[in-house]
């Protein structure tokens, strides 16, 4: 038996080789996808080891898997994986170039509708005036004028999300594919990652600006009112041709969502698992709880941190963050805070709270209220409390 700070670099060389050779047998077998990262193992045994006293060479014995498993328990690998997602700079390969052009063209959109909605004040005066006045039939005009481009805006978004949800699922048959692990695909495919990340961050945020603003319920409410109104009166107005009544109720049902874009991605990966009987479900939330991993280590990391040139990459990363966790919440069987569950929810908790609160509150709330199983009984008192 050898300790571990005795070890020549021969004999240092040989435990290498034998750690790619099994892993490759894991990589084949897919049974342990965290063994992924060949170069953690690496830069693990390339220190001084002094911290894993247990780890004894003895290549014959059955027992080699169980003393590799010492290693890596004892390792910086609990800490998360060590790899940076370069969200600022990642350019496809030729490889992402046909999914990364469908992907772009949505994400070009999703800049112009964050700018429509972060400016969208609302007819509201105008109802106002419309409701306490029914008899004026001027003033009923021009509400009904003030709202019905609105309508015509919130259509687009609506129509929108369902983009999303088409470029959504490209990312996931691309980020999932067999036979390489969810690690391997964020380090081959950063640039898909990258849009997956886009993705994330624009949901949250277009979700963030619907929920404080009540004016988008508002209106709609008001036109839905209009329409029905003139129907009885058997009165049929021109906006009834963009939007006719099953399109207004398929908008009802997205926008009386707390978070609809939200709940659109969820559906989506959820409706993804499910038409994709021979891909394991794991193959799916590994990859949501490996990219929520990468981006806390990355956020709690400061020679990672530095690597950010721009001021709201932090922000843009606890947002992807958050995100990928509510999606392996709504997707994964026993959700994201139970104690079998892959992502470490006490360590990202943790990190959104050294942020500045006026910064992360929303992104804490996204966690409390769009969650499904925070309120389960698997769900530890510590969790529960964090969020409180």
């Amino acid at each position: 038996m050898a300790k571990t700070k005795e070890l020549s670099k021969d004999i240092r060389d040989k435990i290498v080789a034998h750690l790619q050779a099994a892993c490759e047998e894991l990589y084949q077998d897919k049974r342990e996808a965290k063994v992924a990262a060949m170069g953690n193992l690496i830069k693990v045994l390339g220190k001084d080891l002094e911290n894993c006293p247990h780890f004894f060479l003895d290549f014959e014995s059955k027992r080699f898997m169980g003393n590799l498993l010492k290693v890596l328990a004892c390792s910086e690998l609990e800490h998360g994986p060590i790899v940076f997602l370069d969200f600022e700079h990642a350019q496809p390969t030729e490889a992402e170039t046909a999914v990364w052009n469908q992907v772009s063209a949505v994400l070009e959109e999703a800049h112009c509708i964050l700018a429509e909605l972060q400016s969208y004040n609302g007819a509201g005066q105008e109802i106002r005036e419309a409701i306490q006045n029914p008899g004026d039939l001027q003033l009923q005009e021009k509400a009904w004028n003030a709202v019905c481009p609105l309508v015509a805006k919130l259509k687009r978004f609506y129509e929108f999300s369902l983009r999303l949800e088409n470029a959504l699922r490209s990312l996931l048959e691309a980020l999932t594919s067999p036979p390489y692990a969810p690690m391997q695909h964020l380090e081959r495919e950063q640039a898909l990652a990258k849009q997956f990340a886009e993705i994330l961050h624009f949901t949250l945020s277009f979700d963030e600006l619907k929920m404080t603003n009540p004016a988008i319920q508002n209106d709609f409410s008001y036109y839905r009112r209009t329409i029905s109104r003139n129907r009885l009166n058997n009165q049929q107005l021109e906006a009834e041709n963009e939007v006719n009544n099953e399109m207004a109720n398929r908008m009802s049902l997205f926008y009386a969502e707390a978070t609809p874009m939200l709940k659109t991605l969820s559906n989506a990966t959820t409706k993804f698992v499910s038409e994709n009987k021979t891909l394991p479900i794991e193959d799916t939330t590994d990859c949501l709880s490996t990219m929520a991993c990468v981006c806390r280590v990355m956020l709690e990391t400061p020679e990672y941190r530095c690597r950010f040139t721009n001021t709201d990459t932090m922000l843009f990363c606890m947002r992807v963050m958050v995100g990928v966790i509510i999606l392996y919440d709504h997707v994964h069987p026993v959700g994201a805070f139970a104690k079998t569950s892959k992502i470490d929810m006490k360590g990202c908790i943790k990190v959104l709270k050294e942020q500045p609160s006026n910064s992360v509150e929303g992104l804490l709330n996204a966690l409390r209220y769009t969650t499904r199983h925070l309120n389960d009984d698997s769900t530890s008192k510590q969790i529960r409390a964090l969020l409180q």
